[in-house]
């Protein structure tokens, strides 16, 4: 046998050191796993308020150049009906011209 003297007391310092390294690599881990958990999750709600956003600038779009193209389509309604209306006078001056005794 060896006539090394183990001392207990360093041992037990040793052993204690050991373990207040584990708790406090435990911790770390611990930290890590809640602010990957936190990462995934915020990630995940900006994916849905971009889904969101994309979808309000879609009807926002829609919305717009539907109502310019409904007040562009009235715009020529009116104008069409103001043209048919001049074309119809026209061509009720000349058949009164037409039919006019000589």
């Amino acid at each position: 046998m060896s006539d090394e003297v183990v001392d207990l007391n360093f041992l037990a310092k040793l052993g204690q050191r050991t373990n207040d390294e584990i708790r406090a690599l435990r911790k770390e881990v611990a930290e890590i796993r809640t602010l990957t958990i936190q990462t995934y999750e915020f990630s995940k709600r900006l994916e849905r308020r971009q889904a969101e956003i994309r979808d309000d600038l879609e009807l926002s779009i829609k919305i717009e150049l539907g109502g310019a193209l409904s007040h562009m389509q009235s715009t020529i309604e009116h104008s069409l009906v103001r043209i048919e209306d001049k074309v119809e006078e026209v061509a009720d001056r000349v058949t009164a011209v037409e039919h006019r005794p000589s």
